[in-house]
């Protein structure tokens, strides 16, 4: 089904944005969505995606797992298989799901420009409830939530690894669940499985690649690269949702 220059292409895209996930917590995701995007069918690019990015963030859990803040991982899975349920119930009516994106891409510039005088995007462990119900709503329709998660993480009581691998292990049971939801409605997961085996093999070399650079970070550079990546998700954001719209 694939040719052999496009599986080693894939890979290596892999490859670099589980790199780029690992040292910053987001961005390789939307990175790698986007390039698959010009290659695959639309129905075919979100549970594509979201088996190689269960793998990347399986791996980045693995490696970080002593720094994993539990609370936030339980509350946010409570409320995560309602979000996929109540997506997978109403994919079929739902025509402009790109439009989803300008509310996530409002919800970053808050983060990143608000005045001191309003309040920060703080809530308590128990609100992840809340958030692992629409990140699962969101994962089925657009496939990459890092975006929509990452103002949330961007937390004073959080410290860069805390950060990676609680929002990893997080995207880990969103991605996990995703599968089932997308057999459900009639993905053969089957039919791609030598680009998977090859993508998930090269988000795996890249992870580790990625948290061998996390380490050496200060904190001040890691936050710096956190919202600078922020700030290009939320551009591409607002270009993708609003030329849907138009």
């Amino acid at each position: 089904m694939y040719d052999g220059q496009f599986i080693i292409l894939l890979s290596l895209m892999s490859f670099f944005t589980a790199g780029v996930s690992a040292i910053t917590g987001m961005g390789g995701g939307v990175l790698l969505l986007s390039v698959m995007s010009f290659f695959l069918p639309l129905e075919m690019i979100v549970p594509v995606h979201g088996v190689i990015q269960l793998v990347s963030n399986m791996t980045r859990t693995y490696i970080l797992r002593s720094y994993i803040q539990k609370p936030f991982v339980q509350f946010f899975i409570l409320g995560l298989p309602l979000g996929v349920f109540l997506a997978v119930s109403l994919i079929k009516e739902v025509e402009n799901r790109e439009g989803l994106l300008l509310i996530i891409a409002a919800l970053i510039a808050y983060t990143l420009f608000k005045p001191k005088r309003l309040p920060n995007l703080f809530i308590p462990k128990e609100a992840f409830s809340i958030l692992g119900l629409i990140s699962g709503f969101l994962g089925i329709f657009i496939g990459a939530t890092g975006p929509f998660l990452a103002p949330f993480f961007l937390r004073k009581d959080l410290m860069k690894k805390q950060i990676v691998a609680t929002k990893a292990i997080c995207q880990l049971f969103m991605h996990l669940i995703k599968i089932p939801a997308f057999i459900s409605l009639g993905f053969v997961y089957q039919d791609h499985f030598s680009l998977l085996l090859s993508c998930c093999a090269g988000a795996i070399l890249g992870t580790k690649f990625g948290v061998q650079i996390l380490g050496v970070l200060s904190e001040n550079s890691f936050r710096f690269l956190y919202r600078s990546i922020l700030f290009t998700a939320m551009l591409r954001l607002i270009y993708k949702g609003a030329f849907t719209l138009l």
